[in-house]
């Protein structure tokens, strides 16, 4: 009756790396999904997203309305034009301010529960991105609402929205709380008229291709609040794993640190930013990405119907020996010699084509900062060395990772 679901759901990525080691890279999941693993299949699957392809999200299950879908991809695409320009130099750098004061408030010393402490992080410097000064209350909202999404997410059975069940129940409420919340935000905002806020939420205010309508700007927000909520804590996670089981790059990362001022730009931390890049390639959070199909279609000599599943694990794309060498073991120099560029389509931590991520700069000068900040002001050990353990049961997260922080006594000085 389930099919391959339960033998997935016991060893999700053990179960995909044995079947591209049978079938090779496009197998059938199931009547209505099919696995692909070659760079080209994935790149036109991304490439091909709102023309033939949809990309749904949902974590409860539905009748498959690709015509809704449509509509709903062509609005995000509409308010995601007018958000670029969100993240140009000037507002960057207003937030980059801004976030040195919200880390220090969020990692300080003593024993933390890392993936917590950074879903509490990111999620206040995402809120003070998209909003600044009107994000007072939003982070915890932003955690409900993630936190009732997380053990839908886990299950490959989704449920429909009228189950009656505590777990889709508080998915609905969270949900409803949230989306109150930023259309009182952006209402306010509107009617302030405020053009000096140096923020996500002015700049689509502001949009100068068409008014967009506040319920554009509300769900936009949230999406992108949520998406990077989630993704980024669990990239950090994974960085301050690898801080502190790599004593090597560690030293380097600290002596680059110490002749940077104290909110450098990107470009002034070359390996720092290899070094992030690196973790995204071996850890990507998002390691399995997803299609509904919009339209009968042909992939790779493949026959699609409409609402069938296309998926591929970027962490099997990440690690191909076929496409990377040393696949399994962190190497940020990689990323600073310009001569072993990686195979095309072959790195995609933050997906490609019309849904590419709107925050990839964002997150790229978030994790980079944080990082450097880390490195500069704190030492790190870990309490207990046991082996961590990857969980694929949602984003990739190492399970338990907990870690001990000590300000130190001077920051390093070139």
């Amino acid at each position: 009756m389930f099919g391959n679901t339960e033998e997935y759901d016991r060893d999700r990525n053990g179960f995909l790396e044995r079947c591209h080691s049978e079938y090779g890279d496009v197998f059938s999941f199931d009547a209505r999904t099919i696995v692909v693993s070659s760079p080209d299949q994935v790149h036109a699957l991304l490439t091909r997203t709102n023309k033939d392809f949809l990309a749904e999200n949902s974590p409860l299950a539905g009748r498959v309305d690709t015509e809704r879908m449509a509509a709903d991809a062509e609005l995000w695409t509409t308010t995601r034009r007018a958000g670029w320009q969100g993240l140009h130099r000037r507002v960057a750098q207003a937030h980059a301010e801004r976030l040195r004061e919200v880390f220090f408030k969020t990692v300080g010393d003593g024993e933390m529960d890392v993936l917590a402490t950074m879903t509490d992080f990111f999620g206040r410097a995402t809120a003070d991105f998209c909003l600044s000064a009107d994000a007072e209350g939003v982070p915890e909202t932003l955690a409900e609402n993630v936190a009732a999404i997380d053990p839908l997410s886990r299950d490959s059975l989704q449920l429909p929205p009228w189950w009656p069940s505590r777990r889709v129940r508080r998915f609905a409420r969270s949900r409803k709380r949230l989306l109150a919340l930023m259309s009182d935000i952006v209402r306010r905002r509107r009617q302030a008229g405020d053009p000096s806020a140096q923020d996500l939420l002015s700049v689509l205010l502001a949009s100068g291709d068409r008014e967009l309508s506040d319920l554009q700007i509300e769900r936009f927000l949230r999406g992108i609040m949520l998406a990077a909520l989630g993704v980024p804590a669990t990239a950090f996670t994974w960085i301050v794993y690898e801080l502190t089981t790599r004593p090597d790059v560690l030293a380097r990362l600290e002596a680059e640190a110490a002749s940077a001022g104290d909110v450098p730009v990107v470009e002034e931390l070359p390996y720092t930013e290899a070094f992030v890049k690196e973790v995204l390639r071996l850890w990507p959070p998002t390691w399995l990405i997803g299609r509904t199909v919009r339209r009968e279609t042909e992939l790779d000599g493949w026959r699609l119907k409409t609402g069938d599943q296309v998926l591929f694990s970027l962490y099997r794309l990440h690690r191909d020996p076929r496409w990377w060498s040393d696949p399994d073991r962190l190497v940020p120099e990689r990323w600073l010699e310009p001569h072993v560029a990686p195979v095309r389509h072959t790195y995609l931590p933050f997906g490609a084509g019309p849904r590419v991520c709107v925050g990839t700069q964002l997150g790229m000068m978030q994790l980079t900062l944080a990082t450097f900040w880390l490195v500069s002001y704190m030492d790190l050990a870990r309490p207990q060395e046991t082996a961590i353990v990857p969980d694929f049961s949602g984003l990739l997260v190492p399970r338990d990772l907990r870690v001990r922080s000590r300000r130190k006594a001077a920051r390093q000085s070139a």
